[in-house]
C-alpha cells in the first residue's frame, strides 16, 4: 500500500474544474475499460491522455458537424427570405433568428395547408381556367367587334365619294406585337395543362399563372403600360385606307398622311374623323346613332368651297346633326346641308345679338338679310 500510495504521488497533478457526476463517471469508466490492456498506477497516465486525445477528436468532429447544421440552417433560413420576403421581412437569416422561424412553422402546421392541398388543386385546375378562357376570349371577342363595326362604317364609307369616282375603305390589320404575342403564348400554355391530373405540370402552370397575375396587377410604371398594351386590343390592329374606284381597282394606300399634300391629308383626316366618331357612337346593335351633334367652332375658316362640301357630306352620310359656326364666306356652301340658321353679331366685345333666319326646305336655301356687319358669324345647324 505503501508503494501504491508513493506512485499516485507521483503522478502528474492536474487541476479540474468539472464536476464529476454519475453520468460522465459512467462515460470515463467505459472509455478507460475501452482502452487496450488492463489499467495500473503504472501506465495511468497514457491511458488518460489516450481517453483525452479521444475525447478532444470526437469535440472537434462533433464542432465541425455542429458548425456545418448550422451553415444548412442559415442557408434554408436565407432561401425562406428570398422565396417568401413579405413573411421573413422581419426576421434575419441568421441562428439566432431560429425560434422566430420555428413559430412560422408551427402556425403553418396549425393552419393545416397541406389538408388544403387538393382543394387547391381543384381550384387552379377549374376557376383559374374558367378566367383565363374568360378573358382569351373577351380579348378575342374585342378584336372581332373592331373588325364588324369597320364593316359598318365602310359601309358608310362607300356612299361618300372621296375623290372623283372613288371611295375609301378602312381595313384592320395586326401590328404583330412581341408584347402582345407573347402574353398569349403564356396564357395558352397555362390553358395548355388545365385539366391534367399531373402535379408537376400543375406546379409549372401555377408559376406562369402567378407570374401572369403579378404583373397585371402590378403599379409599376413600365407593368402599367405593358398592362395597357395587352388588354387594350385597339392597340393590336393598326388602320390603313385603300382608295378603290366604281370598278373596285385600288388606286392608292394610305397608312398614314406622310407623303401626301395638305388637302389630301385635310380630307383624310376628316373622313377618319368621321369614321370614328360613327365607330365610337355607334348603339350596341351597330346602328346609326339617334343623337350624335357635332359641334365645330371657326369650321372651314380656311378650307376652299369643294373640301368644305366634302366634308359636310362626309358627316352627313354619317348620320351626324352638325353645328358649325363660320364666316360669312363659307354660308353659301353650306346651305344644302343645313335645317336652319342664325347670325350672331357682338359689338365692342361687350355685347352680342342673335339674328334668327329662315330657310327654305324646298329649295334648300338660306333667306339671308340684305345687310350685315363685316364681322358677323353665321350658327348653322
Amino acid at each position: 500500500m505503501r508503494d501504491c500510495a508513493g506512485e499516485l504521488d507521483a503522478l502528474p497533478q492536474t487541476e479540474s474544474t468539472a464536476e464529476l457526476t454519475d453520468e460522465r463517471r459512467q462515460g470515463l469508466d467505459a472509455r478507460f475499460d475501452a482502452q487496450r490492456g488492463a489499467v495500473t498506477l503504472k501506465n495511468l497516465h497514457e491511458k488518460a491522455k489516450s481517453v483525452e486525445r479521444g475525447l478532444n477528436a470526437e469535440i472537434k468532429t462533433l464542432e465541425a458537424a455542429r458548425n456545418q447544421l448550422e451553415k444548412t440552417i442559415e442557408n434554408r433560413f436565407a432561401g425562406f427570405k428570398r422565396q417568401w420576403p413579405a413573411e421573413a421581412a422581419d426576421v434575419d437569416a441568421t441562428l439566432a433568428s431560429a425560434p422566430d422561424f420555428l413559430a412560422k412553422l408551427d402556425r403553418l402546421e396549425l393552419d393545416r395547408l397541406p389538408d388544403y392541398e387538393q382543394r387547391f388543386f381543384e381550384l387552379l385546375r377549374t376557376q383559374s381556367s374558367q378566367n383565363l378562357a374568360s378573358l382569351a376570349t373577351h380579348l378575342r371577342q374585342a378584336r372581332r367587334e373592331i373588325h364588324e363595326r369597320m364593316e359598318l362604317v365602310n359601309a358608310s364609307l362607300r356612299e361618300a365619294e372621296f375623290n372623283f369616282g372613288t371611295y375609301l375603305r378602312i381595313e384592320v390589320d395586326d401590328r404583330n406585337l412581341p408584347e402582345v404575342r407573347d402574353f398569349k403564348q403564356e396564357v395558352t400554355r397555362t390553358l395548355d395543362y388545365a385539366f391534367v391530373d399531373d402535379r408537376e405540370k400543375a406546379e409549372e402552370r401555377f408559376v406562369v399563372l402567378r407570374k401572369l397575375v403579378e404583373r397585371l396587377s402590378s403599379q409599376e410604371a413600365g407593368d402599367k403600360r405593358w398592362r395597357q398594351s395587352v388588354l387594350d386590343v385597339r392597340q393590336h390592329v393598326e388602320f390603313i385606307g385603300r382608295e378603290f374606284n366604281q370598278e373596285e381597282r385600288e388606286i392608292e394606300v394610305y397608312r398614314s398622311g406622310a407623303g401626301k399634300s395638305g388637302g389630301q391629308r385635310q380630307k383624310l383626316a376628316t373622313t377618319c374623323l368621321a369614321a370614328a366618331l360613327r365607330y365610337q357612337l355607334g348603339g350596341s346593335g351597330h346602328e346609326a346613332p339617334v343623337y350624335a351633334p357635332v359641334v365645330l367652332d371657326e369650321a372651314f375658316d380656311k378650307a376652299d368651297n369643294e373640301f368644305t362640301a366634302l366634308a359636310m357630306n362626309i358627316f352627313a352620310n354619317f348620320g351626324f346633326q352638325m353645328i358649325v359656326a363660320t364666316p360669312l364666306k363659307s354660308v353659301m356652301t353650306l346651305e344644302p346641308f343645313i335645317g336652319g340658321a342664325c347670325f350672331i353679331d357682338i359689338s365692342d366685345r361687350r355685347r352680342s345679338s342673335v339674328l334668327l333666319i329662315e330657310y327654305d326646305e324646298a329649295r334648300q336655301r338660306l333667306d339671308l338679310p340684305e345687310q350685315t356687319h363685316d364681322g358677323a358669324t353665321a350658327t348653322l345647324s
